[in-house]
């Protein structure tokens, strides 16, 4: 691995607990285990309701933030990302508390922006807290015609294919390291995308300001995978924010959104009729439509 450069960049790692507690201990303990050293974790309660606050407010060495609302993935990294730019930082790593993170990888992290000072945002390759060789996220991309989110690598057992340092398109908000830089001059996470979107939305802002976004394979982390959201939260707001990604990223007009929404929407629907052995019971199967049709109704009359 590569030693420690004299200068060691001060970073920023924040991080949002929503009635995760378990989960965030182990993000923490893993962090602590790291090889860098000039860090200071920023952690962030979303308004848990699960006690969560009470029993972060005796851990040692962290900051703790508390938000009186739930304010979405979003809003929650915003209020640590306004208490972290107050300070000296030089760089603000975004990490999911559902994470476990490897010795050096924000060595790596930080190895990969210092080589090019043109990256303004940096991330790992993610795997499957429950499956260590099979890839969540190596990067993502857009798709041209349909604009649609992907992630590279996901859901494949690691075989050396994503092995290569490359500009993407996107990195996930579960672990970006962010030069400061990059929100001086692109801003913040867009508080109306609430939950998802908005590490996309960061990152091609990052793009229009001359930046580059970079995965860099020698990075490692485990993710167990929205451990704190139901699958009815995620399909409401993977639904409602695709049209406002349409909307606000592209300048889309109502027709090319109810078009593309439409063939998400059957996607969406038809993937979750074909997982429907699953279920257990019609209520749930219910629940779940339910939300991506409020998410398609409420994405596409959304006014801003």
């Amino acid at each position: 691995m590569n030693s420690k450069k004299k200068h060691e960049p001060r970073v920023a790692i924040i991080i949002l607990n929503f009635n995760g507690y378990e989960d965030t201990i182990e993000c923490i303990d893993s962090i602590r285990q790291i090889e860098y050293t000039n860090y200071e974790i920023i952690l962030i309660d979303n308004n848990s309701s699960d006690g969560s606050y009470s029993r972060l407010e005796k851990l040692n060495n962290i900051h703790l933030l508390k938000s009186d609302n739930n304010i979405g993935f979003a809003g929650g990294n915003n209020l640590g990302l306004e208490y972290a730019l107050k300070k000296d930082f030089d760089l603000f790593l975004l990490l999911n508390n559902d994470t476990v993170v490897e010795k050096y990888f924000l060595n790596e992290l930080i190895n990969c922006m210092e080589k090019d000072a043109s990256v303004g945002i940096c991330g790992s390759k993610i795997y499957y807290y429950q499956n260590k060789s099979k890839i969540w996220s190596a990067g993502g991309g857009i798709s041209k015609i349909l604009k649609r989110t992907f992630q590279y690598g996901e859901n494949k057992i690691d075989n050396g294919h994503f092995d290569l340092k490359k500009e993407v398109a996107f990195l996930s908000g579960c672990c970006m390291l962010v030069n400061r830089a990059v929100l001086e001059k692109a801003g913040m996470l867009d508080t109306d995308y609430f939950l998802y979107y908005e590490d996309v939305d960061l990152c091609l802002r990052a793009k229009d300001n001359g930046f580059k976004i970079v995965y860099s394979p020698d990075s490692v982390i485990w993710h167990k995978v929205s451990g704190s959201t139901t699958k009815s939260r995620r399909d409401y707001y993977r639904m409602r924010n695709y049209f406002l990604f349409l909307k606000k990223r592209y300048s889309a007009n109502l027709i090319t959104r109810i078009a593309l929404g439409i063939i998400m929407l059957c996607e969406r629907v038809a993937r979750i009729l074909a997982r429907k052995i699953y279920y257990r019971d019609k209520e749930k199967l219910t629940s779940r439509l339910s939300a991506i049709g409020r998410g398609w109704l409420e994405g596409l009359t959304y006014q801003k």
